[in-house]
């Protein structure tokens, strides 16, 4: 691990510990044993640090998408191994989980203030347009009924987001498995021909 990550990963412990706006550039920088010097040369602040943390994230997601998309999988199959592989990732984030709840809220006040542009707006964004693309396969093939794509698309990301919420607040992995499995089978009924 480089010292850029391991600034990540120590960013992470400290966040998810004391929260974004408590965790101090000295605290990530004992927590990855190195210098405060050093945390600052790789990261300007603590809004480059909240950034690289949601790189690293996202960059698991596109790694999702990009396998769906050359997968020899039908639109419905995708769909349903987007939400799966996604909310398994999310599961398996542990503490990251807290970290992204915060930085989803801060994004969402940067948002809409006008201030602080976060990377969640573009990864949203390319997001829908990608599950905008699996939804007008599916439709052209027949297997997906006529819709809005955007509406669904959007609808999708937000049934996501909330089973996330969900997991959270349930903190019981076998119920939400259960739970994760039904919803899934919803909303795919509710869109296949």
């Amino acid at each position: 691990m480089n010292k850029r990550e391991l600034i990540i990963e120590a960013a992470i412990e400290v966040f998810a510990r004391d929260g974004l706006e408590k965790g101090k550039i000295a605290d990530i920088a004992k927590e990855a044993g190195i210098g405060k010097g050093t945390v600052y040369e790789y990261f300007r602040s603590k809004d480059d640090i909240f950034q690289a943390i949601e790189q690293y994230v996202f960059t698991d997601f596109n790694l999702i998408f990009d396998q769906l998309s050359s997968s020899s999988l039908s639109p419905p199959q995708k769909l349903t191994a987007l939400m799966e592989n996604a909310l398994d990732m999310f599961m398996e984030m542990g503490d990251v989980m807290l970290i992204l709840m915060e930085l989803w809220a801060q994004a969402g006040r940067g948002h809409v203030h006008g201030s602080d542009p976060s990377l969640f707006v573009e990864y949203y964004d390319d997001f829908r347009q990608r599950v905008e693309s699996i939804l007008e396969d599916g439709i052209k093939t027949g297997e997906l009924r006529k819709m809005n794509k955007e509406g669904v698309a959007t609808l999708l990301l937000a049934f996501m987001d909330g089973l996330v919420w969900q997991f959270v607040i349930l903190n019981e992995p076998e119920k939400f498995n259960k739970i994760k499995s039904e919803a899934i089978k919803s909303f795919m009924r509710g869109i296949v021909n």
